[in-house]
């Protein structure tokens, strides 16, 4: 084509002829070519000043840590976005690899046994974690040694913790009985003799099975086969489901005693009738950490006599205790805990005066009115008509959290009069309803402010602000004073925003 001068129709308001509408078409065409490429080596140019090319691979890692919630077990979904993640770009690689907790910990059943170890090399000396959920019911002791969980706990690498899911304890029984006879046959120690951490969690049945020489083995003779961990994780299913004939008071659990000995960290959450708790917790005497979700009306009434008295148990050593649901206080009537740091309750609908006499007791027995810092109380739908009482068995707490509590109107108040709990240095008043916002916070400031200039990180969080967070606490602590004068930091968050953390970070399994 003849190029033709488009001076006429690119300087007026003229017409184009046809020949100069078919050049100004052809034009068009190739500066939007143009246009398309000098606008794409501009992202490439900007893209190459980006700062995130200036992060560091350690810095990048501990962003995908973030993104993937690690350490949390990663699911096949979870390794499937950390694999996309690596094949950005090659620096995005290194930096995936270099972030050994992203390879340290994973969940599911997925993946062959060469798969599942070769990821978890990848973290290095990081201590490794394997959560395997047990879908397959195994027919007999030939079907478990020959699963990849087998190879895995039999053959693979050293474990630090192994965290067993499965409907029905068939297919776990089996592979512990599996797991136990290699190790009376090996000299040298399997991942299953040298794990640290244990849980298991059996959802709908246990049950007696038969292994492949027809013998029938009671489920407490499954339990007595666990290797000496140190923390030990026991969630039962429901006494609903698995005892028709014989009550569950007269099943032993059979954890050995030797294992309960060595113990630091124990998680049982179960709901059969009977002490199981107390006849386990008799030969805990290194525990230091103990959560018990324990959810039976009756946990501690023996038909043969009352073989625990009052404080009998002594537990040297806790230094946390957590109970879970209705009716776990009386707990707290069997056993003494003198180096006790911090005492969770939660679930409980009622906190009763004598609940509240159970506890005072529990903490005067253990003589730890001075050593008791931390406090945590969840779920308490009346004001209890003595919950004031019960701050003067913890003159030294520093940290409180009462989360879901409802309290009387002059409770802040009256605990500033009475002087009570000064040493606090953090409070958490959490999922408080929205209606109530300003008179609660106006009412704590009051109360730390009676304390003097003290340090105190005070957080109240709601389940549905209304405004900004910035906005809510600017409106809702008008009036209450100088927060900088009495060196008070507040925040108002919203509910899932304020976490309570498992023992000693500890994730809660115990919440299916």
């Amino acid at each position: 084509m003849i190029p033709l001068d488009l001076t006429r129709v690119l300087s007026t308001n003229d017409a184009p002829s046809f020949d100069e509408e078919s050049a100004l078409t052809h034009a068009v065409v190739e500066l939007e070519v143009q246009l398309e490429s000098i606008q794409h080596k501009l992202r490439r140019h900007k893209a190459a000043l980006s700062a995130i090319r200036r992060l560091p691979c350690e810095v990048l890692g501990r962003i995908f840590c973030h993104a993937l919630s690690a350490p949390t077990p990663l699911t096949t979904l979870g390794r499937e976005q950390l694999r996309r993640l690596g094949q950005v770009c090659r620096s995005w690689h290194e930096a995936s690899l270099l972030e050994h907790q992203l390879w340290s910990s994973l969940a599911g059943d997925g993946g062959t046994y060469e798969e599942i170890t070769t990821w978890l090399k990848r973290a290095g000396s990081l201590p490794k974690s394997l959560f395997l959920t047990m879908d397959k019911e195994y027919r007999d002791i030939d079907g478990a040694a020959n699963s990849t969980a087998a190879k895995l706990l039999a053959d693979g690498l050293v474990l630090d913790h192994l965290y067993l899911t499965c409907k029905r304890i068939g297919g776990v029984a089996l592979l512990i009985q599996h797991l136990s006879e290699i190790s009376r046959t090996r000299t040298s120690p399997s991942p299953w003799d040298t794990l640290r951490s244990l849980g298991i969690d059996i959802l709908d049945e246990i049950e007696g099975f038969e292994d492949g020489w027809g013998r029938y083995t009671p489920p407490s003779h499954i339990f007595s086969l666990i290797p000496p961990v140190k923390s030990f994780n026991l969630c039962l299913p429901s006494e609903d489901y698995i005892w028709d004939s014989d009550p569950a008071r007269k099943v032993p659990i059979g954890i050995p005693a030797a294992v309960l000995f060595g113990l630091t960290t124990f998680i049982f959450s179960c709901d059969w009738d009977g002490a199981h708790i107390l006849d386990m917790l008799q030969h805990c005497a290194n525990l230091e950490d103990l959560i018990v979700e324990y959810n039976s009306p009756t946990v501690i009434e023996d038909e043969e006599g009352q073989r625990f008295s009052p404080g009998s148990i002594n537990l040297p050593n806790l230094r946390s205790l957590e109970l879970r649901y209705p009716l776990q206080v009386e707990l707290l009537d069997y056993i003494v805990t003198p180096r006790l740091v911090t005492l969770s309750i939660e679930w409980v609908p009622n906190l009763l005066d004598e609940s509240i006499s159970t506890i005072k007791t529990f903490i005067e027995r253990s003589e730890i009115k001075r050593t008791l810092s931390s406090f945590r109380l969840h779920k308490v739908a009346e004001p209890p008509s003595n919950f004031l009482s019960l701050f003067n068995s913890m003159p030294a707490l520093t940290h409180l959290t009462l989360r879901s509590v409802t309290l009387q109107e002059d409770f802040w108040h009256t605990l500033g009069k009475r002087q009570r709990i000064r040493q606090l240095e953090r409070l958490e008043v959490l999922e408080v309803p929205v209606a109530q916002g300003k008179r609660i916070i106006k009412d704590i400031v009051e109360f730390l402010q009676t304390r003097g200039r003290k340090k105190c990180d005070v957080i109240v969080s709601f389940p549905d602000p209304p405004i900004s967070p910035y906005e809510e606490r600017e409106s809702l602590i008008a009036g209450a004073g100088n927060l900088e004068e009495f060196d008070i930091d507040l925040r108002v968050v919203r509910a899932p925003e304020a976490r309570i953390s498992g023992v000693n970070g500890m994730p809660h399994f115990l919440n299916r």
